[in-house]
């Protein structure tokens, strides 16, 4: 092949001696790299020691050195690769900012910072980049006081850097300080005024600011637009004009919820303006975009014929590239005024001529959820998947569908998809849900952790992924403590109800339901004491016992323990901006990452406080397995003196064991519709509850809803509001 003949000209060259020997490190460079494309690893690692050798004061050889070691996985001799290239290259800046950043990934914030403190006797002309990467550092591990006070010095030294001042400006904003985070803007715009992004950001600060006053006219917002149009870049203005007519457009429709009186048709005038204002000025390879926003408008309006008119034009002059998303927004169209089958149409002829493009195949996978069509979703998503193959929210739809299959297909699908799309966070977030939904005999809080942390950490950008890990530890922190006491309270005596050796497997899930039963009769009464009319077998709790978990349960005296500070640190920086779930709790575009994650906590809150005992029967179910698995042990050893010679391996195996036997014993379905002759049935925990209402963290998201029965706003939402191509 050519690569190999390169290779072979470059050893060549260095054995003749054509090439000159200062040079001779850039040709081990090139070869490094070419193994390392080629998977050569360990030839690949040879050669670049034999650069950093050659030329140890280039910082090139170290940084592509550390990045090899990194990808192979082993971070601590990365480190020392870095560590080591800073001997000869004391403040290159990319070797600096590289080795700061491994030393915060490592959670290694003491070394990190070591790394910095050697720059406090350099000038900052040569070292800014570097501090403000420590700025950064400072604000990611929630050390704002001393990001503030950097990022002010370096703005102050570095006055013409334009993104310094967006940094600034986010780090104030997504601490909930928007005046202080416009005096930044402004103090920017002051520097450098035609810098668009600044710009951008002041609309935003500026809509919050309008909108939490009430002033619907929108002052300082206004105000904002005419300078920004006398000052901004001449090729950048079409989108101050879109930016104008999207927030005109949000404000209109804010101001007719609240003043019902108000017609929205008359109100979007002004938008209207902006939209022609912004067709007038923008390129013609985009001006396809601004049409579909004015359709999207007016859809908002209720004017269906309009908004054809308007998708029609921009089908008729969008680049061959953007062909996908038109036709993706006239199916939305059809599917939002009712017409279901002219939908399926459109997005049919897509895939035909646009099938390349994943998110066809996506749309029609969520035409079919929409439509209350999920086995012809599930079909659509497997033949999706056979020319995608790689793609994680195809795999992550499937996976979710399947549990209308059953526990083992869709435990099953979701195995497969981690095979061939092992880094795919939406995944890896659909494992978590099903190991956070009490129906599923899967459920299982340890292993939703793990899932939530590899979500979190190999897509940070999609939303629902955080949002599931502030309800797995609202679980953690509220529900599992109340399972746990409740159950090392009546094990004592559920144990003794366990059956004999050598028993069918009938007599072990009659012991299961008796468990979970059990445990919900005795917090569920108004007033728990020892009758002396009960059974001797009967398990009840102590009377001051049930009512501390009865009020360890109550939303009011638990607002302790609902604090997600970290959490929510982490979703602020990693800024997510997509995810079903997410668009679901965010209001506005303009909602910061810990505004959603609020809005989604009170939800959150209020559906665990009223699905409590579902959640706390799921964890009493899981044990009473695990304790039938332990009993059949240990009657196994009794009998064949069976034994584990390594703990690790018993542990592994009662792990194997214990997820298979969750698979085959009583669903919590099955448990809570048996009826018991012990158990006074008055619970009603199914009533208006369906095991499908936990597919996913909000059972409001869960539930289906036809379109034809929601809002104009509502239906915009759900088609629309989960595109952020134009937000």
């Amino acid at each position: 092949s050519s690569v190999e003949e390169a290779e072979e000209f470059a050893r060549q060259s260095l054995e003749d001696g054509s090439i000159p020997k200062q040079i001779h490190w850039k040709v081990f460079l090139e070869l490094a790299d070419l193994a390392k494309r080629s998977n050569r690893f360990d030839t690949a690692r040879k050669l670049y020691q034999q650069v950093c050798k050659l030329q140890p004061y280039a910082s090139q050889g170290w940084l592509e050195y550390s990045k090899l070691e990194e990808e192979c996985g082993h971070l601590k001799t990365c480190a020392r690769i870095l560590r080591r290239g800073l001997e000869y290259c004391k403040f290159s800046e990319n070797l600096l900012t590289r080795a700061i950043k491994h030393e915060e990934k490592m959670g290694n914030l003491g070394g990190a910072r070591q790394l910095l403190a050697r720059l406090k006797h350099v000038g900052i002309d040569k070292v800014w980049r570097t501090v403000l990467e420590g700025a950064l550092l400072e604000a990611r591990a929630g050390n704002s006081v001393m990001a503030r006070r950097v990022l002010k010095y370096l703005m102050h030294h570095v006055p013409w850097y334009g993104p310094l001042y967006m940094e600034a400006y986010r780090l104030e904003r997504d601490l909930g300080r928007p005046v202080e985070a416009l005096e930044i803007v402004e103090r920017g715009l002051q520097a450098i005024p035609r810098y668009g992004p600044l710009w951008f950001g002041a609309f935003r600060l500026c809509e919050a600011l309008d909108i939490a006053e009430k002033a619907y006219d929108m002052p300082r917002t206004s105000e904002m637009f005419d300078r920004a149009t006398k000052s901004i870049s001449r090729e950048l203005k079409w989108k101050v004009h879109l930016h104008a007519a999207q927030i005109l457009e949000r404000t209109a429709i804010e101001l007719v919820n609240t003043r019902r009186e108000t017609s929205l048709d008359k109100e979007l005038i002004l938008c209207r303006e902006r939209f022609g204002m912004t067709v007038l000025t923008c390129p013609p390879n985009l001006s396809w975009k601004v049409w579909l926003a004015g359709g999207r408008m007016e859809l908002s309006a209720g004017n269906t014929e309009q908004a054809r008119k308007l998708f029609l034009r921009a089908h008729n002059v969008v680049p061959e590239k953007g062909k996908a998303a038109v036709i993706m927004e006239c199916a939305r169209l059809e599917e939002f005024v009712g017409e279901t089958k002219v939908a399926r149409a459109v997005l049919r002829k897509a895939r035909s001529e646009v099938g390349s493009d994943w998110k066809v195949w996506l749309e029609s996978v969520l035409l079919e959820i929409r439509s209350g069509k999920q086995r012809r979703a599930i079909d659509v998503a497997k033949r999706a998947l056979e020319m995608h193959s790689g793609t994680g929210r195809l795999w992550a739809s499937l996976v979710q569908l399947h549990h209308l299959e059953g526990d083992t297909a869709q435990c099953s699908s979701l195995r497969l998809a981690l095979r061939v799309v092992p880094k795919s966070g939406e995944v890896w977030c659909e494992g978590a849900r099903i190991h956070l939904n009490p129906f599923s005999s899967m459920f299982d809080l340890e292993k939703a952790r793990s899932h939530l942390y590899f979500a979190t950490k190999f897509t940070p950008q999609y939303g629902d992924s955080f949002l599931e890990t502030l309800k797995f530890e609202l679980l953690e922190k509220w529900i599992a403590p109340v399972a746990t006491v409740l159950w090392e309270a009546l094990h004592v005596h559920m144990l003794d109800e366990l059956p004999s050796k050598q028993t069918n497997g009938d007599e072990y899930d009659k012991f299961i339901v008796y468990c979970v039963h059990k445990a919900l009769q005795s917090i569920s009464k108004t007033d728990v004491t020892t009758d002396a009319k009960a059974s001797s077998t009967t398990p009840m709790l102590d009377r001051e016992l049930a009512r501390t978990i009865r009020d360890q349960l109550n939303l009011q005296e638990n607002h302790r323990v609902f604090d997600a500070t970290e959490l929510e640190l982490r979703c602020a920086n990693a800024d997510p901006n997509y995810g079903f779930l997410w668009f679901h709790c965010r209001e506005s575009p303009i909602d910061t990452a810990r505004a959603v994650l609020a809005r989604a906590k009170v939800k959150f809150r209020s559906e665990l406080g009223k699905h409590a005992l579902i959640y706390i029967a799921a964890i009493i179910r899981r044990a009473a397995v695990a304790a039938v698995l332990r009993n059949e042990r240990n009657n196994e050893c009794d009998y064949n003196e069976a034994k584990f010679t390594d703990e690790v391996d018993q542990a592994d195996t009662f792990a194997e064991a214990l997820d298979a036997k969750l698979l085959i014993s009583p669903t919590l379905d099955q448990i809570l519709n048996t009826k018991t002759q012990d158990l006074e049935c008055n619970l009603n925990l199914m009533e208006n509850t369906m095991a499908s209402d936990f597919v996913t963290g909000l059972e409001e998201l869960n539930k289906f809803t036809p379109l034809n029965t929601m809002s104009v706003h509502e239906r915009r939402k759900t088609l629309f509001g989960s595109d952020s191509l134009l937000s």
